[in-house]
């Protein structure tokens, strides 16, 4: 059997009913009240803050393009004494690394025997001379006894043939007397030219052979560098240009050498090129041999618009492109690039960008045109 439902049941039900519907109320309020801040905030563009080594200023400075060289040194002038005569060595006078003067006596031969020859020849040349006297004059007497008639043209013809064959003889007398004065000449070994030692390779006492190596002989006071240059960089080089050497052994010293030759004809297995640096060396430092690494100057400019290559992208390609900051954003840039240093990594920009301007170099992934960018803060000057 069904109780009646009481009067104050039936209020707390309408109570319980009421507080539900506000509470759903409640919520509704709040989710529309939610969803404009969560769009908001997904609008929001994002910022994004750089270090100081993200970014890369446009620098104006001087910028040279360099290339790179390696090679020996070698003295321009440099000699082989050889014997002019055969005999034995009377004396040797200097040894490797004694430092000579031209016409200095290097070596002397004995030369009695020479002296002996020259003396034999004097005096046969001096025989033959009497010789032609005697008959220049009996033709010029001849020549009058033929003019009255008292001997005959034949007679005459006798003299003068007589004369032509002592000026023959005079002639090889006179050869001859000279060869033996440069046979004895020739037995005192003088340097050809001021310089140094480089080796000896004969003693006193021994004999020698005509040709035989005596000394060798270099002049350092002018060495000649000699480098490759790669045939896709050799019409940059020029004649007069400045090459710098650094050679081991001498630290941070630097010297200075003048590019003077070029090999008109390219090694056909490596295609290069063959350069000749000519480097004064007045205090004789440098030796023959030695090795060096060059940097030729093949082109300078002032007052370029610098950067490092981290911060052109695209470098290697036909449209470089920088992602500069301007006004809180990145912009992208297209540059045209000028003379580039491979060994500083720098590279002039002609066109797109002055000095001052800042670039991105980070390689920040998704980092496009638009972006906003906070730059860190410039350090206080002192």
């Amino acid at each position: 059997m069904n109780r009646p439902i009481s009067s104050r049941a039936k209020r707390r039900a309408v109570v319980v009913i009421i507080l539900l519907a506000i509470a759903a109320g409640s919520v509704v309020v709040a989710q529309k009240k939610s969803a404009p801040t969560a769009e908001s905030k997904a609008d929001t563009p994002v910022t994004l803050e750089l270090a100081a080594s993200d970014l890369a200023h446009v620098t104006d400075s001087t910028l040279i393009q360099p290339l790179s060289l390696s090679g020996t040194l070698n003295p321009i002038r440099q000699t082989v004494i050889r014997a002019e005569v055969d005999g034995i060595l009377k004396e040797v006078l200097v040894r490797p690394g004694d430092a000579v003067k031209a016409g200095q006596v290097l070596a002397r031969f004995e030369a009695s025997d020479r002296n002996n020859q020259l003396v034999n020849r004097t005096a046969v040349r001096e025989r033959v001379q009497a010789e032609l006297l005697l008959a220049e004059k009996n033709r010029d007497r001849n020549a009058d006894l033929l003019k009255q008639g008292f001997i005959s043209p034949t007679a005459h013809d006798e003299s003068e043939n007589k004369v032509a064959v002592a000026v023959a003889q005079l002639k090889a007398e006179e050869a001859q007397a000279a060869q033996a004065r440069k046979a004895l000449a020739d037995g005192v070994v003088r340097a050809p030219f001021s310089g140094i030692v480089a080796s000896r390779k004969i003693e006193p006492g021994g004999r020698v052979a005509v040709n035989q190596d005596l000394f060798s002989l270099v002049d350092l006071g002018e060495l000649e560098y000699e480098a490759a240059v790669p045939v896709a960089r050799l019409p940059a080089v020029k004649l007069g240009q400045s090459v710098k050497l650094d050679i081991e052994g001498f630290g941070e010293q630097k010297f200075i050498g003048t590019i003077e030759r070029i090999a008109p004809v390219a090694d056909a297995g490596s295609r290069m090129v063959p350069v000749y640096v000519k480097v004064p060396n007045p205090l004789h430092s440098l030796r023959g041999g030695m090795f060096a690494q060059g940097e030729a100057t093949l082109a300078k400019l002032e007052h370029a618009a610098t950067l490092p290559f981290s911060a052109i992208r695209g470098r290697e390609g036909n449209a470089p492109f920088v992602l500069a900051v301007e006004n809180g954003k990145i912009v992208s840039r297209q540059v045209k690039l000028g003379i580039m240093n491979d060994l500083t990594k720098q590279a002039a920009i002609v066109e797109g960008l002055k000095p001052g301007a800042v670039v991105v170099i980070a390689k920040i992934e998704n980092l496009k045109p638009g972006q906003a960018i906070k730059l860190p803060a410039a350090k206080p000057t002192a």
